[in-house]
């Protein structure tokens, strides 16, 4: 009966990690089209001489979306060998918060852009960017909330 048991136990954790990486590769592919699409939106508008997207914040997406893309690969490493020190951990937060600057930049962008009714900006890839980047804020959203909640239920179970 043990050795069942056991059984189960490997094969849950194996569904749980195939799940884990499919989970993994599909908001890689999603996040790698969102910095490619949004490096080469707001180098068209760059050079299609857009006036109405010349704002500072056209600039900082473009190369903020090149940064990001060039360090995936070094991402998936540091995950993959489960690298972790101090230089790591800070390294890993400071891109967290560049990548979330990023998304909210982005959306403040887009939000101008279609504000002043810019037709030279229009395009799947401003689109993908504002959807992409308001699906992302509201799951981190969630995220802080649940946990927040979380938080102080374990906290009031304590008492």
């Amino acid at each position: 009966m043990p050795s069942k048991q056991l059984s189960n136990n490997k094969s849950n954790i194996n569904i749980n990690t195939i799940t884990l990486l499919v989970i993994t590769v599909i908001v890689s592919a999603l996040v790698i089209i969102l910095h490619y699409s949004m490096y080469n939106w707001t180098q068209e508008l760059e050079k299609q001489g857009c006036e109405c997207s010349d704002m500072w914040h056209r600039n900082i997406v473009h190369w903020l979306a090149l940064i990001l893309l060039i360090l995936i690969p070094v991402n998936i490493m540091i995950q993959y060998f489960k690298i972790k020190n101090i230089l790591i951990n800070t390294y890993s937060t400071i891109v967290g918060l560049s990548f979330i600057a990023y998304i909210c930049i982005v959306i403040d962008y887009i939000r101008k852009l279609k504000q002043l009714e810019c037709e030279c900006s229009e395009d799947w890839k401003r689109e993908y960017g504002y959807i992409f980047s308001v699906i992302y804020i509201s799951l981190i959203a969630i995220i802080i909330f649940s946990g927040i909640l979380g938080g102080l239920f374990i906290k009031s179970k304590l008492k």
